[in-house]
């Protein structure tokens, strides 16, 4: 049994994780509260209660929404907690749990781990996973093996910039696909069941689900600006396989149809012919499962560096 750990700018969730993937006695806490009453001994109490209930465990992994140190020691940037900034997290639970192996890494980077071992895709040794909400996080897993990039957080593809001038991030997180939708109602007043509605993904969703073909467009832009990022993805890393993940994943079926189109249109026969554009299996505690992986196995990296 392994204990996963997905901190989250909300929650910071536990759960126990069975070698099949089967997930029990999972717990949220607040982050904020744990913010307050100081982060690192709250982590260290909330290990400490679980190994006391279950004495099997025998690993923690933790998945961080930021960047780590290459050796897999430090968060080195993670602007909502502070308190983790250049510490050697890893350092201090080994001398607070000295019996127990600790691994971490960055949250997208533990989805796409978890995808891995207990997605349903037979054979996926290489692939890119897009995980679609907030912010745009991603990972790769190039021959089995996770890849981080020469300084340990490559992959960051939501950060790179479009033709429009903004990141991938600025055009499809949450809050910016609101915001084009609300600026393109109040510009062309369009016939559509959105309009006087509160403007969610998940509304915009509902009426697209409804052949709302305003709602449907919305999410052929989002399709369309993923694409492009994907074109420069595939020819610099040479995958064909794209899976994606996350919240607003959930409208997999209105995304996918124009992402492939965009993809198509820029890329030649090589990249396209076998191409596969997928939704993540992993939805629900997706972290937890991930950070578990951590620990099913030694998982080199593309550094030279191992998580272990």
């Amino acid at each position: 049994m392994i204990l996963g750990i997905d901190v989250g700018g909300t929650t910071v969730k536990f759960g126990v994780v069975s070698p099949e993937g089967e997930i029990s006695r999972v717990k949220a806490f607040d982050t904020a509260k744990w913010v307050a009453d100081g982060f690192v001994d709250s982590l260290k109490a909330g290990i400490k209660e679980y190994l006391t209930l279950i004495p099997e465990i025998k690993g923690v992994g933790i998945g961080w929404p930021g960047l780590l140190s290459v050796d897999r020691k430090k968060v080195i940037l993670l602007p909502n907690i502070p308190a983790v900034y250049d510490l050697s997290i890893v350092d201090i639970l080994n001398a607070e749990f000295p019996k127990l192996p600790v691994k971490i890494e960055n949250d997208a980077k533990c989805a796409t781990i978890g995808e891995l071992y207990f997605g349903n895709i037979k054979g996926l040794d290489n692939f890119v996973l897009v995980t679609l909400g907030t912010g745009v996080g991603s990972g790769a897993v190039i021959n089995k093996k996770l890849f981080l990039g020469a300084r340990g957080n490559g992959m960051e593809i939501g950060h790179m910039l479009l033709e429009d001038g903004k990141s991938l991030e600025q055009n499809i997180g949450i809050q910016h696909i609101i915001n084009y939708t609300l600026a393109r109602i109040e510009k062309e007043k369009p016939s559509s069941v959105l309009v006087g509605k509160e403007i969610t993904p998940k509304s915009i969703f509902e009426a697209a689900s409804e052949s709302d073909a305003f709602a449907v467009s919305v999410f052929d832009f989002v399709g369309e600006k993923l694409g492009q990022n994907l074109v420069s993805v595939i020819r610099v890393l040479d995958i064909n396989t794209i899976l994606l993940g996350g919240g607003i994943a959930g409208a997999f079926r209105f995304i996918e149809p124009m992402t492939r189109k965009t993809i198509e249109k820029y890329m030649p026969s090589y990249y396209t012919d076998k191409l596969i554009i997928a939704q993540a299996h992993l939805t629900n505690q997706v972290g937890i499962l991930g950070a578990a992986g951590l620990l099913m196995e030694e998982i080199s990296i593309d550094s030279g560096t191992k998580v272990s």
